[in-house]
Protein backbone atom coordinates (compact mmCIF):
# COMPACT_ATOMS: atom_id res chain seq x y z
CA UNK A 1 0.00 0.00 0.00
CA UNK A 2 2.36 2.59 0.98
CA UNK A 3 4.29 2.01 -2.63
CA UNK A 4 1.21 2.47 -4.60
CA UNK A 5 0.84 5.81 -2.64
CA UNK A 6 3.60 6.85 -2.78
CA UNK A 7 4.21 6.79 -6.42
CA UNK A 8 1.42 9.05 -6.92
CA UNK A 9 4.27 11.61 -6.33
CA UNK A 10 6.52 13.00 -8.54
CA UNK A 11 10.40 14.34 -7.83
CA UNK A 12 10.66 17.32 -6.40
CA UNK A 13 7.36 16.31 -3.99
CA UNK A 14 6.89 17.17 -0.07
CA UNK A 15 6.09 14.32 2.36
CA UNK A 16 5.68 15.24 5.50
CA UNK A 17 5.41 11.93 8.02
CA UNK A 18 4.41 11.96 11.51
CA UNK A 19 8.06 10.88 13.25
CA UNK A 20 7.35 7.64 15.17
CA UNK A 21 5.93 6.19 12.39
CA UNK A 22 6.29 2.37 11.73
CA UNK A 23 10.13 1.26 11.39
CA UNK A 24 9.42 -0.34 7.95
CA UNK A 25 7.86 2.94 6.50
CA UNK A 26 10.80 4.91 7.93
CA UNK A 27 12.77 3.16 5.98
CA UNK A 28 10.64 3.20 2.88
CA UNK A 29 10.50 6.70 2.71
CA UNK A 30 14.19 7.41 3.83
CA UNK A 31 16.41 4.83 1.98
CA UNK A 32 13.87 4.61 -1.12
CA UNK A 33 11.34 7.63 -1.81
CA UNK A 34 14.16 9.83 -1.36
CA UNK A 35 15.70 8.06 -3.88
CA UNK A 36 13.03 8.97 -6.68
CA UNK A 37 13.17 12.62 -5.91
CA UNK A 38 11.15 13.44 -3.29
CA UNK A 39 11.55 15.24 -0.35
CA UNK A 40 11.17 14.17 3.19
CA UNK A 41 10.07 15.56 6.53
CA UNK A 42 9.14 13.92 9.81
CA UNK A 43 7.25 15.64 13.08
CA UNK A 44 5.95 15.49 15.78
CA UNK A 45 2.00 15.56 15.02
CA UNK A 46 0.68 14.87 18.37
CA UNK A 47 0.90 19.40 18.15
CA UNK A 48 -1.02 19.89 14.62
CA UNK A 49 0.57 22.92 14.66
CA UNK A 50 4.33 21.37 13.83
CA UNK A 51 2.43 19.93 10.70
CA UNK A 52 1.89 23.95 9.43
CA UNK A 53 5.27 24.39 10.64
CA UNK A 54 6.85 21.40 9.01
CA UNK A 55 4.86 22.00 5.46
CA UNK A 56 6.41 23.69 2.34
CA UNK A 57 4.76 24.72 -0.95
CA UNK A 58 6.14 21.44 -2.38
CA UNK A 59 4.17 19.24 0.54
CA UNK A 60 1.58 17.12 -1.58
CA UNK A 61 1.50 13.66 1.08
CA UNK A 62 1.19 14.16 4.45
CA UNK A 63 2.00 10.84 6.01
CA UNK A 64 0.13 10.13 9.42
CA UNK A 65 -0.15 6.70 12.27
CA UNK A 66 -2.10 6.99 15.29
CA UNK A 67 -1.74 5.17 17.42
CA UNK A 68 1.45 5.13 16.02
CA UNK A 69 3.36 1.80 16.19
CA UNK A 70 5.33 1.03 18.70
CA UNK A 71 4.73 3.68 21.13
CA UNK A 72 1.25 4.54 20.62
CA UNK A 73 1.40 8.20 20.15
CA UNK A 74 -1.83 9.88 19.53
CA UNK A 75 -2.80 12.53 16.75
CA UNK A 76 -5.24 14.63 15.92
CA UNK A 77 -6.23 13.18 12.50
CA UNK A 78 -9.00 15.91 11.99
CA UNK A 79 -7.00 18.80 13.28
CA UNK A 80 -4.07 17.35 10.97
CA UNK A 81 -6.16 16.77 7.90
CA UNK A 82 -7.92 20.19 8.11
CA UNK A 83 -4.47 21.85 8.33
CA UNK A 84 -3.32 19.75 5.26
CA UNK A 85 -6.13 20.70 3.18
CA UNK A 86 -5.51 24.19 3.82
CA UNK A 87 -3.04 23.42 0.72
CA UNK A 88 -3.95 23.07 -2.57
CA UNK A 89 -3.41 19.25 -3.49
CA UNK A 90 -2.39 17.44 -0.57
CA UNK A 91 -3.36 13.92 0.46
CA UNK A 92 -3.72 13.01 3.50
CA UNK A 93 -3.10 9.20 4.32
CA UNK A 94 -3.29 7.54 7.99
CA UNK A 95 -2.20 4.11 8.98
CA UNK A 96 -5.06 2.64 10.71
CA UNK A 97 -3.38 -0.30 12.05
CA UNK A 98 -3.68 -0.17 15.76
CA UNK A 99 -6.88 1.87 15.81
CA UNK A 100 -8.63 -0.62 12.97
CA UNK A 101 -12.04 0.75 11.72
CA UNK A 102 -13.59 -0.65 14.45
CA UNK A 103 -12.27 1.96 16.76
CA UNK A 104 -11.28 4.73 14.45
CA UNK A 105 -12.51 5.76 10.76
CA UNK A 106 -10.31 8.36 9.72
CA UNK A 107 -11.88 8.91 6.75
CA UNK A 108 -14.85 10.27 8.50
CA UNK A 109 -12.23 12.60 10.11
CA UNK A 110 -10.72 13.91 6.81
CA UNK A 111 -8.14 12.00 5.73
CA UNK A 112 -8.21 10.99 2.33
CA UNK A 113 -6.34 7.39 2.11
CA UNK A 114 -6.42 4.80 4.97
CA UNK A 115 -5.06 1.29 5.20
CA UNK A 116 -4.41 -1.57 7.44
CA UNK A 117 -1.42 -3.98 7.95
CA UNK A 118 -2.64 -7.23 7.64
CA UNK A 119 0.61 -8.78 8.22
Amino acid sequence: ATTSIVHMLKAGDHVVSIDDVYGGTNRYFKQVATKFGLELTFCDMTNPENLRAAMTPATKLVWMETPTNPTLKIADIQALSTIAHEQKDVIVVADNTFASPYFQRPLDLGADITFHSVS
